[in-house]
């Protein structure tokens, strides 16, 4: 990726536009307007590039830093190459027809990704809209309404999206830093432009719309470190199977599946919303409030109706309402209306004095034990609204205490919170929006209280395992199960119960007394995912005898079961002895993301019960820890056996050795060890299947 130059997108000195100004680049005419209007101070060179000669394009271009190039795609190419030949560093291609389009317009993108890789170029594009920088004066785009200066910094794929976010924006009075059409995404993406924007001083909130991802791995790994100093909030689409098709048809891009994003924006600290609306209620709030001290919300309203709204708005989220202390009560009721109530919610009544909305606040603010304070005002007979929101603008509030206000109505109150948005007070129409809002900052805080991950490289013979899958691949075996996995854990020092395939009873029975009884029988099939379900599991079996019955009824059973499965035998396995809770962990790996690690219980019961956790690869110490919290049924048998009767720091290291082994070996396509065997004393790996690639896909972000 050839970002380093990114600097020269948002701040150049000179600007050269490349283009047809004779009428046959709209385009060309259209930045150059945008530019001069918005009064960019640097030097703006208009190139008529199809009628002017080599040799006076070469002298326009010479000490540019930006070239905005409009020509049609064909030209495109043949024009980066002159340019950077006279030192520009830094382009925006805004013309269309490339990736996006197929055929030939996918080969042309791929001569400008090589060209701007060979001559160190900075390309935005192509199929973009430009950029604008605020600090700078410079609209290079072909957006022509821009919201006012601002701390929230913008970027998207989809061009239409940007019109309509930055519209919103200008009609909220809602301000701006920074704003990039990423379009293509042929060499700046997503991660490029969140690295950056990370450095932006003129930056404090960074909000995207998020249309599959060239680089999902890196992009993950960026916002680690980005979300601890800003918040960051995405807008993702495709989520679907039909949107999915349709952002491949869009911008020509691959996309990962929905279960890989939602958890590496989580893992990431990144602000997941599912709509615009709320896209523009987050960044509101973030781009005018402190973060909260504390999830302790205080509710004050002129209708009692109001106030028990929004209190049951708190169903299902993190926040409380908590008692207020004696001295708020006190200090309350001193001003209050008589028949206000004090207690939280706050009634304050219809007929309250304008100051008296603002001074319940700011006392409310006070007390020790509020970190956040939701306003909530229904219009009605004596409410002199436009008077109380005068005097909620001048409202000052300690830092760590956060503020919001909700007027119940639409066009009836909109002049009045239009007023409250530009006085920096976030305003919502509805105490639900209010509430969710809040929660965001809320759990924001505690993301930024978190540690940084520590990873945690466990000890393996990595050359062993490359061995193993080499030797698979070269025979042609890419799906392997039970005992075959072995050699395998052995390398990667992860403890499985002794066990051996018999093919026979009699064999089966051989193999038992070999091992000493007790021991397990399991059928062996690779067309049964979960041996349970059909029965295909005999335990305790105390005696040779006691195995070859077993293995007789096992097959029979199973087979009539499932007539369509191909059944190789059974496993005759070492018995772990105690009660073992049955985990299963399961590896996919993602195309954007990489490994996707499942953690939930044994059997289908995950899949019936939902009850499971994700990570991407690598875990952190702390991910391994949080994926065991995070399933409930686990907890509870927890809690019911006691924390010490379970060996939880040897499945921490099986969680993470797992995380360590998929990364060292890229041919792992799935990876399943079920059950995951933990006791008191250890945690064995029972049961394994695994999938390889034999060739692997050139992928952005691997």
């Amino acid at each position: 990726m050839r970002d380093v130059y990114l600097h020269a997108l948002f701040s150049p000195k000179a600007i050269a536009v490349l283009g047809s100004f004779d009428g046959g680049s709209v385009s060309a005419s259209v930045i150059q307007s945008n530019l001069e209007r918005w009064g960019y101070q640097g030097r703006i060179v208009p190139v008529n590039w199809t009628t002017s000669t080599a040799d006076a394009r070469r002298k326009e271009v010479t000490g540019v830093d930006l070239a905005v190039v409009c020509l049609s795609p064909e030209l495109v190419c043949a024009a980066l190459e002159e340019i950077a030949d006279r030192g520009v560093k830094a382009v925006i291609v805004t013309s269309p027809g490339f990736r996006e389009v197929g055929g030939a317009g996918y080969y042309l993108e791929e001569a400008i990704i090589r060209l701007a890789e060979s001559r160190n170029l900075t390309l935005l594009g192509p199929n973009c809209l430009g950029v604008a920088s605020w600090n700078d004066r410079m609209n290079a785009s072909l957006v022509p309404r821009l919201p006012a200066k601002g701390k929230i910094a913008f970027f998207s794929p989809s061009g239409s999206m940007c019109n309509a976010i930055l519209d919103w924006a200008a009609s909220e009075e809602i301000g701006f830093s920074k704003f990039a059409s990423l379009g293509n995404r042929a060499v700046i993406d997503e991660a490029s432009m969140l690295q950056f924007l990370a450095q932006d001083p003129e930056t404090s909130v960074i909000i995207g719309y998020l249309e599959g991802m060239n680089s999902g791995r890196r992009f993950a790994r960026i916002s680690q470190t980005i979300t601890r100093e800003k918040p960051v909030i995405m807008l993702q689409a495709g989520m679907t199977e039909h949107g999915r098709k349709a952002i491949s048809t869009h911008v020509g891009a691959l996309t990962g599946s929905e279960r890989a994003y939602q958890t590496a924006l989580r893992q990431a600290g990144i602000i997941q919303v599912d709509n615009l609306s709320s896209l523009f209620d987050l960044a509101r709030m973030f781009g005018s409030q402190t973060l909260p001290m504390g999830p302790n919300l205080a509710i004050l309203t002129n209708s009692g109706g109001a106030g028990i709204l929004a209190a049951d708005g708190l169903a299902g989220t993190s926040l409380n309402l908590p008692r207020l202390s004696s001295g708020t009560l006190s200090r309350l009721s001193a001003f209050l209306p008589r028949h206000a109530q004090i207690s939280n919610p706050v009634d304050i009544g219809m007929d309250a004095a304008p100051a008296h909305y603002v001074q319940a606040v700011e006392e409310v603010l006070r007390d020790r034990h509020i970190h956040m304070a939701l306003l909530v005002i229904a219009p009605g007979f004596g409410v002199d609204l436009p008077s109380i929101v005068r005097e909620l603008a001048d409202m000052h509030h300690a830092e760590g205490r956060t503020v919001a206000v909700c007027l119940i109505g639409q066009d009836g109150v909109a002049e009045e919170r239009c007023f409250l948005q530009s006085q920096g007070l976030p305003c919502y129409s509805n105490p639900k929006a209010a509430l969710a809002s809040l929660e965001a900052m809320f759990r924001y805080a505690q993301w930024k209280a978190t540690p940084y991950p520590v990873e945690v490289c466990y000890r393996r013979d990595k050359a062993k395992g490359e061995r193993f899958v080499k030797d698979c691949l070269e025979a042609g075996k890419t799906e392997l199960f039970g005992f075959e996995i072995q050699p395998l854990l052995q390398a990667y020092e992860l403890h499985f119960p002794h066990t051996e395939l018999a093919r026979t009873s009699k064999s089966a029975a051989k193999i038992a007394k070999r091992m000493s009884c007790p021991v397990v029988l399991k059928i062996s099939s690779p067309h049964i995912e979960y041996k349970s379900d059909v029965g295909g599991v005999e335990p305790n079996l105390q005696s040779p005898e006691d195995v070859r019955r077993a293995f007789v009824s096992l097959t029979s059973r199973v087979q009539c079961l499932r007539q369509d499965a191909f059944l190789s035998g059974c496993l005759v396995q070492e018995m772990i002895l105690g009660k073992p809770v049955e985990i299963c962990i399961r590896v996919q790996r993602d195309p954007r993301f990489g490994p996707l690690i499942r953690f939930g219980l044994s059997g289908s019961q995950t899949e019936i019960f939902q009850d499971y956790s994700l990570r991407l690869a690598p875990l952190s110490l702390d991910d391994a820890a949080t994926m065991m919290r995070e399933l409930k049924f686990f907890s509870l048998v927890k809690r019911e056996r006691s924390r010490d009767s379970l060996d939880l720091r040897a499945l921490e290291d099986v969680l993470l050795t797992i995380s360590q082994m998929t990364l060292d070996l890229p041919e792992i396509y799935t990876f399943e060890c079920d059950p995951v065997l933990v006791t008191s004393r250890g945690v064995w790996i029972a049961g394994a299947r695994m999938s390889l690639l034999s060739q692997l896909e050139d992928q952005p972000g691997f």
